[in-house]
């Protein structure tokens, strides 16, 4: 990536499996604790204490590194016209993530509580199709251009 710190894009892939992997093992408890459907695999309370404030810490490393990306990375893009729909799409999962956390926390509600759960959880599942989608032409795309330059 243009314009940032070679560590930088190895610290955006690693936090964003990270905070992923996280998620999906919240997955059982959330459905638990939220729609009320058992799946038997529950995890210790403390360990749910424990990987909910590992996800939530990695979640805040992602909004600094989004932060990042808008700065350069994605104002680049959509001046260049470069995929306007997979960045889009992307940034937009990103901004409801964030929304719907803000939700679990916050809403008095118990129902919309659970509804930001729920929208989380399932939000943070469907993210790899767009994160994926994005990094797929991306990378295409600079294969292209250095086949190019050779």
């Amino acid at each position: 990536m243009k314009g940032y710190p070679r560590w930088f894009e190895t610290v955006l892939v690693v936090s964003s499996v990270l905070v992923y992997a996280s998620g999906c093992l919240l997955v059982p408890n959330t459905l638990e604790v939220r729609a009320a459907w058992s799946t038997g695999l529950r995890m210790p309370s403390g360990s749910r204490v424990l990987l909910a404030a590992l996800h939530t810490s990695l979640a805040f490393l992602m909004m600094i590194i989004i932060g990042a990306l808008w700065s350069v990375h994605m104002r680049a893009g959509w001046r260049r016209h470069r995929q306007r729909w997979s960045g889009l799409l992307l940034a937009l999962t990103y901004l409801l993530l964030m929304a719907t956390a803000v939700g679990i926390y916050y809403l008095s509600d118990e129902t919309w509580a659970n509804v930001a759960g729920l929208g989380h959880m399932l939000l943070g599942v469907a993210l790899l199709a767009p994160f994926a989608w994005h990094a797929v032409v991306g990378w295409r795309h600079r294969r292209q251009v250095r086949a190019g330059r050779a």
